[in-house]
């Protein structure tokens, strides 16, 4: 599939013009020295090798680009078509930014270097005010949520039901950022002077007792996306090892480990009358500790 580039686009443009257009949220890109520009009818397999190409041939597709370009390349593949169209991805290198632009953008990726390699940002303009209506289904196509309780679209909702009543006249200086898992996801207004968060804790729920097949899902999971360390895969590995300790009714569970905490939760999302903590000492290993809810016990 042919690649063109837009009469504007095919310019180069300066590191200040690629800053004020990527928002300021992104320091980094102040130190770029330009900005390529690709149209392309959609961010699919055959318009990245495109680009690819065109960028070598160029000379511009130093080691960062590349990695960042073979992210994107992975991570977008896994998108639904309908978050692939009227969409703009920027890609950064060492010196060199690359921008794809597919129809009329109304969702911004960017990808880019973090502390533990690409991450891919997706912002959504929203205009003069940011409601609850403002966050769409179809902005988290593709993502599993960590909490199987509330997902991360719902916590948006809620916060941001609950600013516009305390704060209706903030909604138009306003930006809500999720991160959850591989999910970085801004909504912003024209003018943002303030920020809300929305970072949901990894939470699953294993029904009406333990379960067992859960646990190892979930166990899998975590160690597919990098998330399991040495002391969080000893919680799991106490968890699996006492499996009959844990078997108690309206139960939740807190792994603790490397960083990171899990919650698993039996029976009744809304209350537990038993809650488990494992977590690792200084040497790594496993203990657990039992508190009961005495609420629960009854007396004469």
């Amino acid at each position: 599939m042919a690649v063109s580039m837009s009469p504007v686009s095919g310019q180069k443009e300066t590191s200040l013009r690629s800053a004020a257009l990527l928002g300021k949220s992104s320091p980094s890109f102040s130190n770029m020295s330009e900005i390529k520009n690709f149209t392309v009818p959609c961010l699919d397999l055959d318009s990245f090798l495109s680009v690819k190409v065109r960028i070598r041939q160029e000379g511009l597709l130093d080691s960062s680009l590349k990695t960042n370009l073979e992210f994107a390349v992975q991570t977008l593949e896994a998108f639904p078509a309908p978050k692939r169209r009227d969409v703009s991805l920027t890609v950064e290198g060492e010196r060199q930014l690359v921008r794809f632009t597919a129809g009329t953008p109304v969702l911004l990726y960017n990808v880019r270097l973090g502390p533990k390699g690409p991450e891919l940002h997706q912002k959504v303009p929203v205009g003069a005010r940011l409601t609850p209506s403002c966050v769409n289904e179809c902005h988290f196509a593709g993502h599993q949520c960590q909490d199987e309780l509330e997902s991360c679209m719902e916590q948006a909702k809620r916060v941001l039901n609950q600013e516009a009543q305390n704060n209706p006249s903030g909604l138009s200086e306003l930006e809500l950022r999720i991160t959850c898992g591989e999910l970085r996801l801004a909504y912003v207004t024209q003018q943002p002077q303030r920020s809300l968060v929305v970072q949901p804790r990894r939470r699953t729920y294993l029904g009406k007792t333990l379960n067992l097949e859960k646990i190892l899902e979930l166990k899998t999971r975590l160690e597919r996306s990098g998330v399991m360390g040495k002391g969080l895969l000893a919680c799991f590995q106490h968890l699996l090892l006492q499996y009959g300790q844990f078997q108690d009714e309206n139960s939740r569970l807190v792994l603790q480990g490397d960083g990171e905490m899990v919650e698993l939760v039996c029976g009744r999302p809304d209350y537990h009358s038993t809650q488990y903590y494992i977590f690792t000492d200084g040497q790594n290993q496993a203990h657990s500790h039992r508190v009961q809810d005495i609420d629960v016990w009854e007396y004469d």
